[in-house]
């Protein structure tokens, strides 16, 4: 199955990234994408001096240009922001309530302070423990930020796991999964599909998407997580016959809506 969107991509507007907007949509185009939007890091948690806060200002000005310099591809417009409590929350609602965004996703990148990426983090747990503990600390971070629109790679703490087989499975943490899925259909929220955390691996995910779709869910986003113009779409041609086995629709988003993808 063709994918024709790629929703979670980052340019030098993030911190850990160092590509121009022009060159992440040049990786789009030579993917023959439709859909693509930039989802630059807003991230209010960790301490003051680190906080990250890209110039969405600055940012719209480069893509304005873009706009219909590429014909057959739409250049979306959204922001990654990282949940970690209230407080992070507030400061990330207060900066977002004046942009005209096409969504937002909502992720989690750190726990208590801790960076799910270092190799401190998984010290001393299992596998089932660890991903435990990052789904408990989704749930936590839902209630405190409800104006998301996705829910972003609800795996990404397998993403840098240091296990043998990194697999995500349902059966790890069914009950934390499905209030995670209740969550989302109660709000009218969405789920990203993202294809990063399996690095070199096979996919993973099918039994966690028809968990999904056997509670109500309707629709995935599809993400690649590419911080470089060569990463743009990768594996999401993957990520799609995921979401059709699973009987789930792949959307885009405008002015915060999912709206179907067009052929």
């Amino acid at each position: 199955m063709r994918a024709l969107s790629d929703l979670h991509t980052h340019s030098s507007f993030s911190f850990d990234a160092e590509y121009a907007p022009i060159r992440m949509v040049e990786g789009a185009v030579k993917r023959g994408l439709r859909e693509f939007c930039l989802t630059d890091h807003l991230d209010f948690d960790r301490p003051m001096t680190e906080w990250n806060i890209p110039d969405f200002t600055a940012r719209e000005g480069q893509l304005s240009v873009l706009d219909g310099a590429f014909p057959g591809i739409r250049i979306g417009r959204g922001a990654e922001v990282s949940m970690a409590g209230r407080d992070c929350a507030r400061r990330a609602e207060e900066l977002l309530s004046g942009l005209e965004l096409d969504f937002v996703i909502g992720s989690v990148h750190t726990i208590r302070g801790a960076n799910v990426w270092e190799d401190a983090f998984y010290e001393g747990w299992s596998r089932r423990d660890i991903y435990r503990i990052y789904l408990e600390q989704i749930i936590r971070s839902l209630e405190c930020f409800p104006t998301l629109d996705v829910l972003g790679h609800y795996d990404f703490v397998a993403h840098y796991a240091p296990y043998a087989d990194r697999s995500f499975f349902y059966e790890d943490a069914p009950d934390l999964f499905d209030e995670i899925f209740r969550w989302l259909l109660v709000h009218g929220k969405t789920l990203e599909i993202n294809s990063s955390s399996w690095e070199g691996d096979s996919p993973w995910g099918l039994d966690i998407l028809c968990r999904f779709r056997e509670m109500g869910g309707h629709f995935v986003t599809l993400g690649s997580d590419a911080h470089n113009p060569g990463r743009v779409g990768a594996r999401l041609e993957e990520a799609a016959a995921l979401a059709e086995a699973a009987g789930l629709a792949v959307v885009t988003y405008h002015g915060h809506r999912p709206q179907p993808l067009q052929p």
